[in-house]
């Protein structure tokens, strides 16, 4: 309690500071509902689509929280305390024993039992030495070929703590055009194993001068104390075969990725233009790009606001090697990729050196962006969005956020509350500037006309003086 006379004057102060600088609720074009439960004194809003297509600033200034009354309160992005969140990533190399291949039964899988293995761990757990033997449903046929009598592995990763992102397949490098279909299981006693990746291509191709690498076996972040490896497909055996896992470590868990398509507004055959409308301030972190060609170089191109004029206003996000193959019954194509963690765009635009006759499709996959607002006067609160005047006011709402802190806890945050259903303010006609026609100003004329009088009746008299000499 003794935090709360600091909190009173924090939104005291606020308050001040908010008269100056906040705009009308009429000011903007669209406004929606906050759905907060009673009794909070802060909440956090995460931005929708909606939202993003209404802002017509990169910096979400045209953002603003007001109560009932229509006055703005103190908002402001929100930051959750601590770092700045991160993802950390790494490619361990975990021990590994080669087991008897298992061939899959009709349901996908090879049965559980097919393998009977003798273990021995060392004192910290991990496994020292794998003996296996097949049972005899899993003996391979009399006719079978001598160069693909496959070796499935074993991976131990009962060191590992992390999320697995992917498992990473390498071969000899000087191994010529490589197409491979791979499973992975995962189980944590040997003996109960389940899919986590059913079937993945990794490949490496050489087209035109053009090479594709592809060697990750997506895993979403799964979990297991052991991995197996099981190749599918019948093609060439792969040299110097070796499998990696990839991990990730987040810092924060921050707002889930959302996706949207963008809308293309060209194309040639060489270029791709297309927008996410007025989405300037989407927080971009990947793309996927769907070609509709077998091959392609491309290169991936953004920029903030349509500056048609100015060539330099696009930036370089992204150069590659763009693939869309087919594989037996499925489509083989480019995994998604990271962009840049400041990449906030509403235009992008992908560039071919290969002509593209059918447009392609680009999706962009962003964090929302979220705001956090302190209860000042009666609610209910709506969040209003889209102005090309009005603008946010400054609020030190980290400070008042800090004093709440100190009363609930140091791990408190401002509860979520979702928006309801857009209502319209002003409209569409809020995101255009108005043209304030500037004043006349009479005084001056008024003046000159003075000063023009008073001169020809001071020339008139001068030559009524000398005509009268």
């Amino acid at each position: 309690m003794k935090h709360l006379p600091v909190f009173a004057f924090l939104l005291c102060t606020l308050f001040c500071t908010s008269v100056a600088a906040a705009a009308a609720a009429d000011d903007y074009a669209y406004a929606w509902p906050v759905q907060t439960q009673a009794g909070g004194s802060a909440w956090q809003v995460e931005l929708t689509p909606q939202v993003y297509a209404a802002v017509t600033t990169a910096d979400l200034r045209d953002v603003a929280v007001v109560n009932a009354a229509g006055e703005a309160v103190p908002a402001a992005p929100f930051r959750a305390p601590g770092a700045k969140p991160t993802t950390h990533e790494d490619l361990l190399i975990l021990p590994t024993f080669v087991l008897p291949h298992v061939p899959e039964t009709s349901a996908g899988s090879p049965p559980s039992d097919a393998i009977r293995l003798q273990i021995e761990r060392g004192a910290d757990g991990k496994l020292r030495r794998v003996d296996a033997d097949l049972g005899g449903a899993a003996a391979p046929a009399a006719d079978a070929r001598p160069d693909l009598l496959r070796h499935d592995l074993l991976l131990d990763a009962s060191g590992v703590r992390s999320a697995f992102a992917a498992l990473r397949i390498d071969w000899a490098e000087g191994s010529p055009d490589v197409s491979a279909q791979f499973a992975v299981d995962g189980s944590d006693d040997l003996q109960s194993w389940h899919v986590l990746a059913p079937r993945a291509t990794v490949l490496r191709l050489t087209q035109n001068g053009n090479r594709i690498d592809r060697h990750d076996i997506t895993l979403n972040h799964a979990s297991a104390t052991y991995l197996r490896l099981r190749r599918l497909d019948d093609g060439a055996d792969l040299q110097g075969l070796t499998a990696r896992l990839r991990t990730t470590i987040s810092s924060t868990a921050g707002p889930a990725r959302q996706w949207l398509e963008a809308a293309a507004t060209g194309p040639d055959k060489h270029r791709l233009d297309a927008s996410l409308g007025r989405a300037d301030g989407t927080q971009v972190v990947a793309w996927h790009y769907q070609l509709p060609a077998p091959l392609a170089s491309v290169v991936v191109l953004s920029r903030h606001g349509p500056r048609e004029d100015d060539p330099a206003a696009w930036m370089q996000r992204a150069s590659l090697v763009a693939f869309r193959l087919r594989q037996d019954d499925g489509v083989v194509g480019n995994d998604e990729l990271p962009a840049a963690l400041a990449a906030r765009a509403r235009d992008w635009r992908v560039e071919s050196a290969t002509p593209i006759e059918h447009a392609p499709k680009l999706s962009v996959g962003y964090q929302p962006d979220r705001f956090v607002f302190l209860a000042q006067g009666e609610g209910p609160y709506r969040l209003v969005a889209g102005s090309a005047g009005a603008r946010r006011g400054d609020y030190p709402v980290d400070a008042a956020l800090a004093s709440l802190r100190a009363s609930h806890g140091r791990d408190w945050q401002p509860p979520l509350a979702a928006l309801g259903a857009r209502t319209t303010l002003k409209g569409d006609s809020a995101l255009v500037a108005n043209v304030v026609e500037k004043p006349r100003d009479w005084k001056t004329w008024l003046l000159w006309a003075v000063l023009v009088g008073a001169a020809a009746l001071i020339g008139g008299l001068a030559l009524s003086l000398l005509k009268s000499k």
